[in-house]
This record gives C-alpha cells, structure tokens and sequence, in this order.
C-alpha cells in the first residue's frame, strides 16, 4: 500500500503537469480531464504522470509485439507506439501504474489499444494537433477526432490508453473493471515515488493489506522442517530471514525444507504471495513452492532474483484450514541461494466474469478445422466454455459448443467459404462473460 505522503505526491504532480477540463460525454464513465497542451516534460528531470483510461488486456498465450508470450496473471502494460517497446524480457521502458492506494512499475512488452503510433506522452507527439498526455483514442471517442475511428479505420468504442496485463490488474492493482489510472513514464525522467532511502522503499514494498494473514520464518506457523545450518540474513520483512544454498546431490545435512500453516479464518479464495528480500546471496531463478489446498496440492515456480525486494504471487486459490505452503533447496540449478521469509495469504473475491476467446483456427489437409479456445479468470477459474461458428462476414451465430470443458475441437465446415469463431467462458460462481462483438478469428476453406 502506499503512504498517504506519497498519494499526495501523485496528486500534486498530475496537477502540476496537467490541466483537466470536463467533457460532457453520454458515457459518464468515460468523462475524464485532457491534459494542458503547455507541458514542461521535455526540461523536467521528474518522469511525466498523466491520467489516462486502462483497459485489462487478457489474451493469454497470445504473443505480445515483443515475441513474449501471456502467462495468467502476466504483468506488463502494452502502449499504443512501437517506440516505447521494450525487448523480450526486458525492461528498457517502464510504467508506473497508480490506481486508488496501489502502485506498480511495469515493463512495456506490447503495442496497443487501437493505435501503434500515438506516442501521447512525448513532447514531439506523432499527433501534434492533440495536446501531450491526451491519447489518441482519447480524443477520439470523447472528442471525435479522426471521426472517432483508430488509424486502421476502426471505430473506437473505448477511449483506453494503456493496456493491463492481467496479473497487474487484479492483483498489483486491485482493479475489478475498466477505469481511470495515473500513468507515470519512467523512461522520460525520475520516479516521482522513489524513496529516499532503500530502507523505507523496502518497507512500502512490503506491505500487508488489513485482511491478510501473515505467516513469517520464526513464528509458530513456520516449521524449518529439515537441515542443518540454516544461514539467516539481517533484512527481509520482520528485518531477517532464513536462507539456504541448493544443493542438487544433498546429503542428510544439507536438505532444507520449510513449512508455512496459517491459521485462516474459514473457506475461500486466497491469493498467496511470497516476500523476497534484497540481501544475501544471489537468489534461484527456480525456486519451488508447493502450496496445499482443498485436497490438491499445485507447485509453482518462482524467479526470486526477479522478485527481490518485494511480494510476488503464488496464485489465487480456494482453501481453508489445513492449507500450507513448502519451499526447500532442491531447485536443481545449483551455486544459487533459496531464501525463507514471509507469506502471506490475501482473501479475494470473484467479482468479475471470465476472459475467453478463439485463439486458433487451423485447416487440416483433410478439410476439417482445429479449434481451439483459451480463456482468464480472476479468481475461481473457468468452469466451462461456449463456442459459436458462423459463415462470414456476416450469418447468423450458430451454437457449436455448449459448456465445454475441453478447449479444442474439430470443426468440420459443410461447405467451402469463409468462417468465424467466437468463445465465452463462465466461472465457477457462476459468472458468465457476454459474448464479443466481433468475430475472434476467421478462416477461408478453400
């Protein structure tokens, strides 16, 4: 959570840095300020914030405009310009994302919503009519510049400029639906939120929401199970933490292994998420946790090199007493250190319906089409899918699949000509995602 200092700061940049008249839209919702066309950005050493409309981008196992391919609860950010796209796995440009009291710093791995040439946040703008920090789509769907359409022609239904990977939407953010963000770009000037000092950065980036329940290395819930000659290191949350080396062929004394058993309160979803410090030795980039609950038991693997400094999620799943979580040195990627410190478990609350959509149509040399479909959910999961068909560009939807649990098929066409595909998901709540507009993909049989 952020401090109430620092909440104050983001407030008095963007007022600094923008003005903000009202536009009398129908959609209230998307009524929001433009930024002043006179900004100081290109001399000030402070990274620019402007006040823009997020959107979650979903799409897992698609591939971003960098070649990374979207994992569930993925965190990156995906702006409407290839000139602020970052490598694969790389960090050169980066975002800070402000929603209500949360923060986050995100790479920017994509290219989109709408535009790929609206570089709003530079002075030198490729849309030099429209003011700095005021996205194009923007502009267009409050405004109607371009007529309201994008530059490929499509019209904006959305006045979105920033795309949110979905992992940094619900979880980083606590974002349930589309809304307002501050947008800080980090590339064109200073943080505005770093600290002073490591120590209070580090204590911002550990802190627990008023409804977790903390289990730390030390404490009665924590069992160091087996090993000998733990190390312990002077920081960490609670200001220490255990650690150990992998050891691929360990002997007796050498095996490490550790339990966290939180008292919870009763049933539910909870979001698990682990505490990595920033001292001690290089951290495993295969570090594995094996988290019980309701009868299952599901292994994740985290980076902590990547994660050093703060939380990072261990997933979102439906427990209740009896659930624990274990971590030991076994990581097989020797000579890196496998450090114990605190987790956490955040109570979550399926609010909102799934992600789904057609990912794939392939033609089969036989005729027949595999279909296959994939989809997001943010809390319990995908219960089943609905599939329609219909001859393009414009028939009648047909059902096809109806509360499938499987995600591909084989569609075998009656004819040639041309086909589209698209998918909706329910959840195991019972929420159920409205079917898109538009077609997810298309296909011509010959």
């Amino acid at each position: 959570m952020l401090s109430t200092q620092r909440l104050l700061m983001v407030a008095a940049l963007v007022a600094i840095f923008a003005s903000f008249p009202l536009v009398d839209q129908a959609h209230a919702e998307e009524t929001s300020p433009s930024p002043s066309s006179d900004s100081p950005f290109a001399t000030s050493p402070i990274a620019p914030t402007y006040r823009v409309f997020a959107t979650r981008q979903g799409r897992v196992g698609r591939r971003t405009a960098n070649g990374h391919i979207i994992q569930p609860r993925d965190r990156f950010v995906a702006l409407p310009s290839w000139s602020a796209l970052s490598s694969r796995g790389g960090s050169e440009y980066q975002v800070r994302v402000t929603y209500r009291n949360r923060s986050v710093v995100l790479p920017v791995w994509d290219v989109g919503p709408w535009n790929t040439r609206d570089d709003y946040w530079s002075p030198n703008r490729q849309y030099g009519d429209l003011p700095v920090g005021l996205p194009m789509a923007q502009a267009a769907r409050q405004q109607g510049y371009n007529n309201g359409r994008d530059e490929f022609g499509r019209r904006i239904r959305q006045p979105n400029g920033i795309d949110i990977a979905d992992g940094a939407f619900w979880d980083d953010l606590g974002m349930v639906d589309s809304d307002w963000v501050e947008v800080t770009f980090l590339w064109l000037g200073a943080d505005p939120f770093v600290a002073s000092d490591d120590a209070s950065s580090t204590t911002d980036r550990a802190a627990v929401e008023p409804e977790a329940i903390v289990v730390d290395d030390g404490t009665s819930e924590y069992a160091a199970t087996h090993g000998r000659n733990w190390q312990h290191a002077d920081c960490g949350f609670g200001g220490g933490h255990a650690w150990s080396y992998d050891t691929p062929q360990a002997t007796v004394r050498s095996q490490h292994r550790a339990v966290w058993s939180p008292d919870l309160p009763g049933e539910g979803f909870y979001e698990v998420m682990a505490f990595i410090p920033t001292c001690g030795p290089t951290p495993t980039s295969r570090a594995q946790y094996s988290v019980v609950h309701s009868g299952a038991v599901s292994d994740v693997v985290i980076d902590q090199g990547a994660a050093s400094g703060g939380w990072v999620s261990l997933g979102v799943f439906h427990m209740g007493p009896g659930s624990s979580v274990t971590l030991t040195n076994q990581t097989g990627a020797d000579g890196r250190a496998v450090h114990f410190d605190a987790l956490k478990w955040v109570p979550r609350n399926d609010q909102a319906p799934p992600d789904a959509s057609v990912i794939e149509a392939t033609l089969l040399p036989e005729g027949g089409i595999l279909v296959r479909w994939d989809g997001q959910d943010d809390v319990s999961g995908i219960a089943s899918f609905d599939v329609q068909v219909r001859r393009a560009p414009d028939g009648e939807w047909i059902d096809w699949r109806s509360r499938a649990t499987d995600r591909e098929a084989l569609f075998v066409p009656s004819e040639p000509g041309a086909y589209a595909f698209r998918a909706r998901a329910r959840d195991w709540t019972g929420k159920e995602q409205p079917w898109p507009d538009l077609d997810d993909v298309q296909i011509v049989v010959p």
